[in-house]
């Protein structure tokens, strides 16, 4: 029996914010000192020309049920199909009532719900989970979803973080199928408490939201980037060899690396020490940016409906973020409805733009995390 990914679904805020943009709204590029644009510096460092930003009053659960309603016409389903609802953010509409509840009240669906509280490892941590209790409660169809308002916690001041994040939420359905082989293979999730300060934002129990917090702006989203370039780079490729080696594979054997995308730069370490060429990792950062737990199943979604997956590609999903969590899933291929009409259409006229591809062989690799 096999567990499919049976419909990928995703969704950008209509909103789009350019380079330009954002050299005009955040104070601390020096055009002078960097002797570029803002939009040369990110483009050639990061790799993100554009990124998408929620309309007022737009939020995580709107985002993730737009996603999911795409997944569920691609697998042909309802929310009434749906056994389970997994969805991983770290930028919930509210305490309480959580998210998942508001997107499954929105679905028409009666399924158990869990929320993560998870941030760009919370995508491969909902299929571990998903998969998980599907084998123990005989569950035929689970929803998986990362959805996040990036826009909400960082500083609007600071270009380089409002350069590498944005908004955006990917979703796929997730299906048992007993007359079908491959699907799902390893999911493999680690966790290092010990160098969890690497990333910080305020607005906890601990660091509520005080006159002082908001005047040092310490609610906001800070990253060691530095420190976080190096870790990426090690356990997105060692978990790479763990996945593919526990299932008895080799990196020859990827057909595809759909890879978390924080920047080209760590795409194209990642790439190097693991030894699969640049050109099989299918990245869409350069109009969607750092949308977090998003990006793996936004880039699933955009390459299926392009058509670029086919029946038996080995697909492998590498992820790192804030935890520090790490970890990657392994799937063989089966074609989706939209998927395979698309490969069709792709077949019959090769030339099928796949739209604002990043190309990594033609990036500048400085170290920005």
């Amino acid at each position: 029996m096999a567990m499919v990914i049976a419909g990928t679904g995703s969704y950008l805020p209509a909103r789009v914010v350019d380079n330009h943009e954002l050299e005009a709204t955040t104070t601390d590029f020096d055009r002078t000192r960097s002797e570029c644009t803002l939009d040369d510096w990110v483009s050639e460092r990061i790799g993100v020309h554009s990124r998408h930003r929620v309309a007022e009053g737009e939020g995580t659960a709107a985002m993730a049920l737009h996603a999911c309603r795409n997944a569920l016409d691609d697998a042909e389903l309802t929310g009434a199909d749906i056994d389970l609802i997994v969805l991983s953010t770290f930028t919930s509409d509210h305490r309480l009532p959580q998210s998942v509840s508001l997107l499954q009240y929105e679905l028409g669906s009666t399924a158990k719900c869990i929320q993560l509280e998870a941030a760009c490892a919370g995508f491969i941590d909902g299929i571990a989970v998903a998969t998980a209790l599907m084998d123990q409660q005989d569950y035929h169809h689970a929803l998986v979803v990362h959805s996040d308002v990036l826009s909400a916690v960082i500083d609007p001041d600071l270009f380089l973080m409002q350069a590498i994040f944005a908004d955006g939420s990917g979703a796929v359905v997730i299906s048992s199928e007993p007359s079908l082989s491959g699907g799902l293979g390893a999911v493999r999730t680690w966790t290092d408490g010990s160098k969890s300060d690497w990333l910080y934002a305020g607005g906890g129990t601990l660091s509520p939201m005080t006159p002082e917090r908001w005047a040092d702006r310490s609610h906001y989203l800070r990253i060691d980037a530095q420190a976080i370039f190096g870790f990426a780079v090690a356990k997105m490729s060692e978990s790479l060899e763990v996945v593919l080696g526990g299932a008895g594979h080799r990196m020859e054997d990827v057909s595809w690396v759909v890879a978390h995308q924080t920047g080209v730069n760590i795409t194209l370490a990642v790439a190097e020490q693991v030894g699969i060429a640049p050109d099989r990792f299918l990245m869409t950062l350069g109009h969607t940016g750092n949308t977090s737990g998003a990006t793996i199943p936004i880039a699933l979604d955009h390459f299926n409906r392009q058509g670029v997956l086919a029946a038996g590609d080995l697909v492998a999903m590498p992820t790192v973020g804030a935890g520090m969590a790490w970890g990657a899933a392994l799937c063989s291929w089966t074609e989706t409805r939209v998927g395979h009409a698309a490969r069709l259409a792709r077949l019959a006229a090769p030339a099928v733009d796949d739209g604002l591809v990043i190309d990594l062989t033609d990036v500048d690799s400085v170290v920005v995390a």
